[in-house]
């Protein structure tokens, strides 16, 4: 079983939207809303590849909650979420333009105090063989807590990731550097990659429409039409690692990942253009 400890948003997107302008009305012709968040989409993503997972992360008990929670659960997520926090779900509002590109509007909601009280994950442990960490910077008490979970996990035999994310407080190193030493399998985009420097932790480079580097080795990515890019990256690591779980090389993961971030971008919204395994796994291998 997948383990992954990472954030649980609703999403709201529109697009494509060239400009805005105040006092006006904009009317894209493409809408989503549901399931988003680096945490959420990981694990939807690897268990819409027959995974089974485990989602420890935190929600509001409110319509945005269940709905995010009944997304999960029809593909077999076990969601394993938060107690005794207050707050409503995590919500961000975004806007794409033709290009695929995005921006958006965040607000943490009940994330604000979510693992800050949560000393250890070897409680959600039961059956795990690999941890993944989808961007500790997304979550106060994953910035803190992130190498405790990653070094336990390591101790108890577990495979080990962590996808970096952007961190908009500018610590970088400072959060992503203790946790080096229990990785196995470190994800990051080029622009984020810039911030790490050399490491000696297998990596897995990001790149969009050109693929990935995995350990330095190019993999061509898969030519789509894209509309949206929110979520790409967390179906990507989705992917690699339900394809390596399923024992594919590292290269081989990487050409599976790379379907699960251009059907993402295929679609408005993080999951909506997601397949099942044989599907993804024809248009990676052949």
């Amino acid at each position: 079983m997948l383990l992954v400890a990472g954030n649980l948003v609703y999403d709201w997107i529109a697009g494509p939207v060239a400009a805005l302008d105040w006092d006006q009305t904009v009317w894209p012709a493409q809408f989503a809303a549901g399931l988003g968040g680096n945490g959420g989409t990981t694990a939807y993503a690897a268990a819409r590849l027959g995974t089974r997972v485990r989602l420890v992360s935190a929600c509001g008990d409110d319509l945005h909650g269940t709905i995010c929670k009944d997304r999960l659960a029809s593909v077999g997520v076990d969601g394993a979420y938060l107690p005794g926090l207050t707050g409503g779900t995590a919500l961000t509002m975004g806007l794409f333009r033709a290009d695929g590109a995005r921006a958006l509007i965040h607000r943490p909601g009940v994330l604000t105090a979510a693992f800050g009280e949560v000393p250890s994950l070897l409680p959600y442990g039961g059956g795990v063989r690999w941890l993944h960490i989808g961007n500790p910077f997304a979550v106060a008490g994953l910035r803190r807590n992130a190498a405790v979970y990653l070094r336990e996990a390591k101790e108890a035999g577990w495979m080990t990731s962590l996808d970096m994310g952007w961190d908009r407080l500018g610590e970088w190193m400072g959060v992503v550097g203790p946790c080096l030493p229990h990785c196995d399998w470190l994800f990051a985009n080029a622009v984020e990659a810039e911030r790490l420097g050399p490491v000696s932790v297998r990596t897995v480079i990001k790149l969009g429409a050109q693929g990935c580097m995995v350990e330095g080795v190019p993999v061509p990515g898969m030519a789509v039409l894209a509309v949206d890019s929110t979520g790409a990256g967390d179906c990507f690591c989705g992917g690699f690692i339900a394809a390596t779980m399923r024992g594919m090389a590292p290269l081989e993961a990487a050409r599976v990942a790379n379907v699960c971030g251009a059907r993402s971008v295929s679609a408005a919204g993080a999951t909506e253009g997601l397949l099942g395994w044989e599907e993804t796994y024809r248009s990676a291998c052949g």
